[in-house]
């Protein structure tokens, strides 16, 4: 596995490509990152719950499923 740093960037950018796209109204979906985090879905989730406390990321709760964002 990657070292912890640049996993955390490449979610930032995917997260920060989609935000310039919808100015943060719609996010990404958990399912993004699964691709190269190649974690179980427990672990993805604590991954990203954890960088959303360190308010890295923003998680907020749309329509169907938590979808990501920058923090505000």
């Amino acid at each position: 596995m990657e070292n912890i740093e640049d996993i955390e960037r490449k979610i930032i950018e995917i997260v920060t490509e989609q935000y310039k796209k919808d100015g943060g109204s719609n996010g990404v979906t958990f399912d993004s990152f699964s691709e190269f985090l190649k974690l179980d879905f427990k672990e993805r989730n604590e991954f990203l719950y954890r960088m959303a406390k360190e308010k890295k990321i923003y998680i907020f709760q749309s329509l169907n499923s938590p979808r990501i964002t920058l923090p505000k």
